[in-house]
């Protein structure tokens, strides 16, 4: 539509002596037609198609007319490729430029007021919306209202709340210190812990070991004194096989605390030496 109404306003525009050039125009047709005879061998008048050369306002008017005229059609194909039924705000939307409804448009009271044009200010700006910022300042109204708000409902002042926040902040920080220290100090204990659990878990193989090597040996020496492999669930044999095991032990112990003093006889000599 407005692109219909600037065609009829540059037609409101034509010169005064453009029905004067048209009329000219056509009688000069209508005449050169008149005397032509398309049997006729005679040689063609050459000026019979020649027109009257326009004025500059006509072959300007004519330029902005097609222009208006390819505006108009290409507006229309483009209505026309519109498959989505989409309206025409929600398709300013789809294509990130501002809504038609509530900018261009204003049907209702409330697409006046500075709530609703703040949000299409801030998200497509001045020069798309035409929105003036100084509309979207508070009224001394409204900030009073807000500070009547704040003083019932929100009884400490801002300042005091950003210091409680940066309280909280600090404190969270704090224990999440905290809590990565004994966090590092339990990993250092854990692979202390756990060395002390392997060595715990070898020493008790090695003495199962020790137990089943004396049981085994115990039994080999009472198969060769009896001649015969013993029962170890009898309660002569086992009272045996007890003793014997209380013999080889202490002899293990023995045997144990000499190469110890060994071992330190060696260590003594080796520091004397240095």
């Amino acid at each position: 539509m407005l692109q219909l109404q600037q065609i009829c306003w540059h037609t409101s525009r034509l010169p005064q002596n453009a029905s004067i050039v048209r009329t000219s125009v056509h009688q000069t047709s209508v005449r050169n037609m008149a005397g032509w005879n398309p049997f006729s061998r005679k040689k063609k008048n050459k000026d019979m198609y020649e027109e009257e050369a326009e004025s500059e306002e006509m072959v300007q008017y004519r330029k902005e007319l097609d222009s208006l005229t390819k505006e108009v059609r290409d507006e229309y194909i483009q209505s026309r490729r519109n498959k989505s039924r989409l309206s025409a705000s929600d398709r300013q939307i789809l294509h990130g430029k501002p809504p038609y409804t509530g900018i261009t448009f204003q049907y209702v009271d409330s697409q006046r007021l500075p709530k609703f044009r703040r949000p299409m200010f801030g998200r497509y700006g001045a020069k798309k919306t035409g929105i003036n910022p100084g509309e979207l300042w508070p009224t001394k109204r409204d900030v009073e209202l807000a500070k009547e708000w704040e003083s019932l409902y929100q009884p400490k002042s801002l300042h005091e709340m950003m210091e409680d926040i940066h309280r909280e902040r600090e404190a969270k920080e704090t224990t999440k210190q905290r809590r990565e220290e004994l966090i590092d100090a339990n990993l250092e204990k854990h692979e202390n812990l756990v060395a002390a659990w392997q060595n715990r878990i070898q020493a008790k193989t090695r003495l199962e070991e020790n137990a089943k090597n004396r049981r085994a040996r115990v039994l080999a020496e009472l198969k060769e004194e009896f001649g015969y492999e013993v029962n170890p669930n009898d309660e002569i044999m086992s009272t045996k096989i007890q003793e014997r095991e209380k013999v080889l032990i202490k002899e293990e112990r023995e045997l144990k605390r000499k190469l110890k003093m060994e071992k330190q006889k060696e260590m003594e000599k080796e520091n004397a030496s240095k």
